[in-house]
């Protein structure tokens, strides 16, 4: 108890420390505007914007570096919806389930208020998960010491299966993706005896692939790839101008709020869902809940703030095994624990001990970000158009030298250029064919977390694995993520029906636009 109390103690301390450092608001409000811009363009996203930043981030002090992949990450996925309601495409795939609400909105002549609407209740969702983690993070932290090698296993692979069968429509391809991604962390030397495994024979793959290059590749390169690839359709329905934000209304979606906050938390928690699963979650929850639940697909503002607070309430849900065990809550999150790594920090069981002050520094970064980020998004909402209509045989190439300079700043090796474009042309075919791509990410990341802790533990119960099976935590996580998983399945049946009646509803749309 003296330890949380402690963590706690903290905040005063860091507020001042950060607050005080003229270069962290530089970089936070940096990172807000560049985030604003990857979160409007279609294609782009949280964790392509703050995977180009890696080759940077090392570079910078731990507090400007946290500044920065925090305003890209909070104010991208608030600016989502508002390319999700005026071109009735998602600008990043958290945004999915506004379109359902905030298009319809903008085509009665109301966009500036669905702008408002989406991207002040994603700050506002940020804000109050960001508080409600602060207070319950430790607790887990204290909980996950007591995590041995098997438990660490079991909730690895938990991550990967449920990952596996959550994100995306095909379950089957979901597991590939993610023991392909496992099967991919085993190259190179291994960390118990140092055997060598998969190396194709060269020793530039001894260290394994750095999940940086891949990171950057897959959500990076291969986004360029199939963006390319298909025609740009994007169909403004609003007139810029500053967005209308009527607080009346958020006051009688009180109830709402903290129910999508709620949901997009646990969403947030699972390992390797996402955010794109959340606002669908929470929205089909809103949809059931509401008096007006009847008219959600015609332009209600319950519909737009259920799916944006819960998309970035997910991604700060998403931090919490992120921090107490080092598994990424999304691929977001997942980009986040590799630039903790780059700046120093250790997420895991000991990341709130080894550095004390952590969770704090998070919590303020986040809270500024979001209050930063409702000052940018009034001002800048009015231009959003102009960044729709960027022609992406511009942009795109831009991007492809991003990413070719965070690879090789990654590592300063030619040869990361290589892995660069092979996981470049993986993503892309990935895309193409129906595999999701985060549960191969989850799959990288954690596989060699799952291996070594599972041979430990096997090692270290040699002459006893029963009394291995039979530990009191581990027949608690078995039985809790038995529990969840069940749960987890059947609540994203229902999303899954949601997602479909939104594609019936556009579809239905868009013919009686072409028959008038």
């Amino acid at each position: 108890m003296g330890s949380i109390v402690s963590e706690w103690s903290h905040f005063g301390p860091s507020l001042i420390s950060l607050i005080s450092q003229p270069m962290v608001w530089v970089y936070l409000v940096g990172g807000v505007l560049l985030g604003y811009i990857i979160g409007v363009i279609p294609g782009l996203g949280a964790t392509m914007g703050m995977a180009l930043c890696l080759g940077i981030i090392f570079r910078l002090p731990q507090a400007q570096g946290l500044a920065l992949l925090i305003g890209i990450l909070v104010s991208s996925m608030a600016s989502g919806g508002i390319t999700a309601s005026l071109a009735n495409i998602p600008g990043t795939p958290a945004a999915a389930a506004t379109v359902m609400d905030g298009y319809p909105m903008a085509k009665k002549g109301k966009g500036r208020e669905a702008c408002g609407y989406a991207y002040v209740s994603s700050c506002i969702g940020t804000v109050i998960a960001m508080v409600l983690v602060f207070f319950i993070q430790p607790f887990i932290s204290a909980v996950a010491l007591k995590f041995g090698n098997w438990e660490t296993f079991l909730f690895c692979l938990f991550g990967v299966i449920l990952c596996g069968s959550l994100v995306g429509g095909n379950p089957v391809r979901g597991w590939i993706s993610a023991f392909v991604g496992m099967f991919i962390s085993f190259c190179g030397a291994e960390q118990i005896q140092s055997v060598v495994r998969y190396n194709f024979g060269t020793a530039k793959l001894l260290n394994g692939v750095s999940s940086t290059v891949a990171i950057i590749a897959l959500f990076g390169l291969g986004e360029v790839i199939m963006t390319l690839s298909r025609p740009n359709d994007v169909r403004v329905q609003a007139q810029s101008g500053f967005p209308i934000i009527n607080l009346q209304v958020f006051k009688r979606n009180i109830k709402n709020i903290f129910r999508s906050m709620l949901a997009g938390l646990w969403v947030g928690f699972i390992p390797g869902i996402g955010e794109s699963a959340a606002c669908w979650f929470s929205y089909e929850i809103a949809r059931k809940s509401e008096k007006n639940g009847k008219d959600f697909g015609t332009g209600v503002p319950e519909g737009i703030i259920a799916a944006e607070v819960a998309n970035n309430a997910s991604s700060v849900g998403a931090l919490i095994p992120s921090m107490a065990l080092g598994i990424p809550g999304s691929g977001s999150t997942a980009v986040f624990i590799a630039a903790l790594f780059l700046i120093g920090f250790h997420p895991g069981p000991l990341l709130l001990t080894d550095s004390p002050g952590i969770l704090c520094s998070l919590t303020i970064l986040f809270i500024l970000a979001a209050a930063i980020m409702i000052g940018a998004g009034y001002l800048l909402t009015r231009f959003a158009i102009k960044f729709l209509t960027i022609d992406e045989n511009v942009l795109m190439p831009i991007i492809v030298i991003f990413c070719a300079i965070g690879s090789y700043a990654s590592t300063y090796t030619r040869f990361s250029l290589i892995i660069l474009l092979v996981f470049g042309l993986i993503g892309y075919l990935m895309k193409k064919f129906g595999y999701p791509v985060p549960p191969m990410l989850l799959g990288l990341l954690v596989g060699n977390t799952m291996d070594s802790a599972l041979r430990r533990a096997v090692i270290q119960y040699s002459n006893n694995p029963i009394e291995m099976i039979t530990r009191p935590f581990g027949i608690a996580i078995m039985v809790f993520l038995v529990i969840m998983t069940i749960f987890s399945i059947r609540t994203t049946k229902s999303t899954k029906r949601a997602s479909k009646d939104v594609k019936k509803v556009l579809e239905e749309a868009e013919t009686s636009e072409t028959a008038e």
